[in-house]
Parts: structure tokens; C-alpha cells; sequence
């Protein structure tokens, strides 16, 4: 017969678990101090303009704190930049595939690439996505941020969130998505204007996503 005291361990640890988990996936109300609005609308030489984020997905996402904008440089090429940050709610940063599905984007290839933030001497590992509306192609790149971490994966953000949460040591969660358009079935064009992008806003992450 097993010993009632270790039985009696191993069901408070499941409850503790279950609680525990049950908290982290808890919808808060929108408690943010960070305002990511402020995000610089003018990167190098690149200019910004904020594009409207429909009802339905700031429902989804359920917080303020989203932003979705228009970039354009003095060649009139357009970046798309959209960023998801929350202090409290992991739900803002659901993988951009749920909602590309949702509103009957397709998506014909996907991948990972690298990006080097050359003027901070770090890389972020990042998902690409190849879309296609019906209209034009469009490429996006996309990583996850939670506290100083960056990682593409979205389970490891969701556990980096829940470990934070379970220990006290709670981090801002966000989404980085940056896409652009495919001219002419020029993919490597559009690819070299995300990273270029990509490498230009990688500083300024940790101060406006902390």
C-alpha cells in the first residue's frame, strides 16, 4: 500500500497545477501601464502611417494595446508593421494564422529565416509566411518577444509566460509582425525590405515592449 502522505503530495500538486493553469489562461481586464502606440512613427528614413485595426480582432486579441501601420520610404516602397503587447494577457499574441485563416487569406508556403539586428549584435529567429487574398502576395515574417526573449516558437512563449506568471516574475508578452508586398513575383525584393526593417526597429523593441 502506498504511503498516504506521498498520495496526499501528488494531489496537491495536481491541484496546485490545475489552479495554477488555470490562471495563467484567465482573460484580466486591460491592466497595461505601457502604452505601445508611441511606437516611433519615423524609422531612418522610413515614415509611418497607422492603418485601422478591425473590432473583431482587437475582440479576439482582447486589449488595447495593438497597432497596425503603414511604412513608406523615400522610394515609395510600403513595410507593414503590427505589434500585439500585453503585461498581463498571453492572448494578444496568437499566431498570425489563426486570423490570416479567419478572413480567407491564404497561405501558400511557409518557413524560418534569420534576422540580424546588426546594430545590437543579436539575431531573432523568425516564421515567414507566403499570402496570397485573392488581390496580391504578400510576405510577412513574424517572432515573439516575452520580457528579453525573442523566439519564433509560439508554445515556448506560452511556457516562457506561464513560468514567469507561476513564479511572480511577470514579463510583457508581444507579437512582431512585419510584411510587405511581392511586386512582380519579386519575393527576394520583399524579403530584403522586411529585414532591412527588421534590423532598423530591433533596437527600439526593448524600449517600447518592455
Amino acid at each position: 500500500m502506498k504511503d498516504p502522505k506521498y498520495l496526499f503530495i501528488i494531489i496537491l500538486l495536481v491541484v496546485t497545477t490545475f489552479f495554477s493553469w488555470g490562471f495563467y489562461f484567465y482573460t484580466y481586464p486591460d491592466q497595461d501601464t505601457v502604452n505601445i502606440n508611441i511606437f516611433p512613427l519615423r524609422i531612418g528614413q522610413w515614415a509611418g502611417q497607422d492603418l485601422p485595426v478591425e473590432k473583431a480582432d482587437r475582440a479576439l486579441l482582447d486589449t488595447k494595446n495593438v497597432f497596425l501601420r503603414r511604412y513608406t520610404n523615400f522610394e515609395a516602397k510600403n513595410i507593414y508593421l503590427y505589434i500585439a503587447y500585453s503585461q498581463t494577457n498571453s492572448k494578444v499574441t496568437n499566431p498570425p494564422e489563426v486570423f490570416y485563416k479567419d478572413s480567407g487569406i491564404s497561405i501558400l508556403d511557409k518557413g524560418k529565416d534569420f534576422i540580424i539586428i546588426s546594430s545590437s549584435n543579436f539575431t531573432v529567429k523568425a516564421n515567414w509566411l507566403l499570402l496570397d487574398n485573392n488581390q496580391n502576395q504578400q510576405l510577412a515574417y513574424y517572432w515573439f518577444k516575452v520580457g528579453d526573449i525573442y523566439t519564433q516558437s509560439y508554445w515556448k512563449q506560452q511556457v516562457l509566460c506561464a513560468f514567469n506568471n507561476l513564479i511572480g516574475a511577470k514579463t510583457g508578452s508581444a507579437l512582431i509582425r512585419i510584411s510587405a508586398d511581392i511586386i512582380d513575383g519579386h519575393q527576394d525584393e520583399a524579403k530584403n525590405l522586411i529585414r532591412d526593417f527588421a534590423s532598423k526597429i530591433g533596437p527600439q523593441l526593448p524600449q517600447y515592449l518592455p
